[in-house]
């Protein structure tokens, strides 16, 4: 009879550690940023950091790309109440694409972004593909990135 309400305790505790574990992990709600495009003197060095706090850092690194059509303005991005996370590589002329996977958080003012790197084919021009995601800046801390390369 000991050994099973120490089985059962145990069990208990081992049930409440993973629930807490999976408590503190939270999903973080993003927007994609689109109709934008690098500017041509940018270099990997200045966003060593990639998460951009405010619109005059942004424009030194990010252009307007709209065009024609209901969804041809970029994304409207309020840098009082958000954030922005560039991710990029330098120009290529192999094929190269993004993919969010999740963003969460880990832990408070910690973040982990969580995204797909795909290579294709070699191109016959140079591109300068980027993940642009908004994020509300209550969620603003340091960010942790996991890559999937396939």
């Amino acid at each position: 009879m000991k050994n099973k309400i120490q089985l059962l305790v145990s069990l208990f505790v081992v049930l409440l550690s993973g629930l807490g574990a999976v408590a503190q992990t939270q999903k973080v709600p993003y927007r994609i940023g689109d109709n934008y495009f690098i500017n041509n003197t940018v270099t990997e060095d200045q966003l060593a950091n990639p998460i951009i706090t405010d619109a005059m850092k942004f424009s030194e690194i990010f252009g307007m790309a709209t065009v024609m059509g209901p969804k041809g303005a970029p994304t409207n991005i309020d840098f009082k109440k958000e954030f922005v996370i560039a991710i990029f590589q330098k120009a290529s002329d192999i094929d190269l694409s993004y993919k969010t996977i999740s963003l969460t958080k880990t832990a408070p003012k910690k973040l982990l972004l969580t995204y797909e790197e795909k290579w294709g084919k070699k191109l016959t021009f140079t591109m300068r593909p980027f993940l642009l995601l908004i994020v509300n800046k209550k969620h603003l801390g340091d960010l942790k990135l996991k890559v999937i390369k396939k």
